[in-house]
């Protein structure tokens, strides 16, 4: 069973779009900005034709437990949880975190790559540098 949330706010500049995704494999997000406010059908036009384009991060563990709960409660915390939603527009403090948590993770593996980068960088610029020494030296 696969469940997806999409939540769609207003993010300082842009309209931003998180795409929640919980299945077997566990909890996933993406976020992809949309610049302008999208409209009830370009949500779905988008949703439909580039979801498979969404670049979700690494799955992360996620229980869910099921209880038996009376259906109108159901309707009242439904309900209270849209007002909510009005109010804030803003994706869940477990989606927060993890955008966080696979932010440091890109970060990490970027400033990982850049140093080895740099290290190969400066080795190929001391190889030249003792090559131009050699060439200096070669005659005399």
């Amino acid at each position: 069973m696969v469940s997806i949330k999409a939540t769609i706010f207003f993010d300082k500049y842009y309209w931003v779009g998180t795409f929640e995704r919980t299945d077997k494999e566990g909890y996933a997000i993406a976020r992809h900005v949309f610049g302008q406010e999208p409209k009830n059908p370009e949500i779905y036009e988008f949703v439909l034709n580039h979801y498979q384009e969404l670049n979700f991060g690494s799955p992360k563990a996620f229980t869910l437990k099921i209880k038996r709960v009376n259906p109108k409660r159901v309707q009242k915390e439904v309900r209270r949880e849209m007002e909510k939603l009005k109010e804030t527009e803003r994706p869940s403090t477990f989606s927060q975190n993890y955008m966080r948590e696979e932010l440091e993770k890109k970060k990490l593996e970027k400033k990982r790559l850049s140093t080895v980068e740099k290290k190969a960088r400066e080795q190929d610029q001391f190889v030249l540098r003792q090559q131009k020494k050699k060439e200096k030296h070669r005659g005399h």
